[in-house]
């Protein structure tokens, strides 16, 4: 009992140490989304501890299982580089963390280390309505302050670049009550200040506006036509 006991923590104890070990291999890097080719991220003979003369000689080999070869490194230099287009909304749709995985491999002796690069997210998408036009029948009856809803924008960017607010084109009807989204885009509702009267204004057209966190901002705008449905609040009159 004793000694499975002490076995059991002896493979503890081997286990956290493995688990550090492979947190020490691990290099990480991060680059911009649709950085320019030839952008260096790094330099391998600094991190790998290598001097850059013995790169050459010891066969310095960066492998990964991607199709394309997004990074290569330069061998009299050490400096790890853009090689190939990073798309990140290609590589992670809908992610909010986007990495590239892959390995840096010398010989004589052999020794392999994990790669990770973190691909951030670039505002280069604006906010989307999958229609141009969105129609809305309300009741001319509605009591204000009745909300409606209102379509959703999709921003393939994620994070701080998704849809962060919306904006109302200037009316006396209606205002936005905007529910934040957090790291997801946000959403919006319509909200009827004024009572509405069909003899008046049987329709409204409105814009709205979905706005992402980018620097400078994204925009993305659909129509909003309005039909004021009529109720019977006319008396009629007796022709005598």
């Amino acid at each position: 009992m004793l000694a499975d006991r002490r076995n059991r923590g002896i493979l503890c104890s081997l286990l956290v140490l493995f688990f550090l070990d492979w947190c020490a291999a691990q290099i990480s890097y991060s680059v911009t989304e649709e950085a320019n080719k030839g952008t260096v991220i790094g330099n391998l003979a600094k991190d790998l501890n290598v001097n850059v003369n013995d790169l050459q000689s010891r066969n310095l080999n960066v492998v990964s299982g991607y199709s394309k070869k997004y990074f290569q490194t330069n061998i009299k230099t050490g400096d790890l580089y853009v090689h190939e287009r990073i798309d990140r909304e290609e590589l992670c749709p809908n992610s909010l963390k986007c990495t590239l995985n892959f390995e840096a491999i010398l010989n004589d002796p052999m020794v392999i280390r994990r790669i990770e690069v973190d691909v951030v997210d670039l505002n280069d998408n604006a906010p989307i309505f999958v229609e141009n036009s969105f129609f809305l029948n309300i009741s001319e009856s509605s009591p204000t302050g009745e909300h409606f809803l209102l379509p959703l924008a999709v921003d393939v960017d994620t994070g701080s670049n998704s849809v962060k607010t919306y904006k109302l084109s200037p009316n006396e009807y209606f205002s936005l009550d905007v529910q934040s989204g957090g790291e997801r885009s946000a959403s919006a509702e319509l909200v009827l200040l004024k009572a509405l009267d069909r003899e008046k204004e049987p329709d409204i057209k409105l814009s709205l506006s979905a706005v992402d966190g980018g620097k400078p901002p994204n925009t993305g705008t659909v129509q909003i036509h309005i039909s004021v449905l009529d109720v019977n609040d006319n008396t009629c009159s007796a022709v005598v």
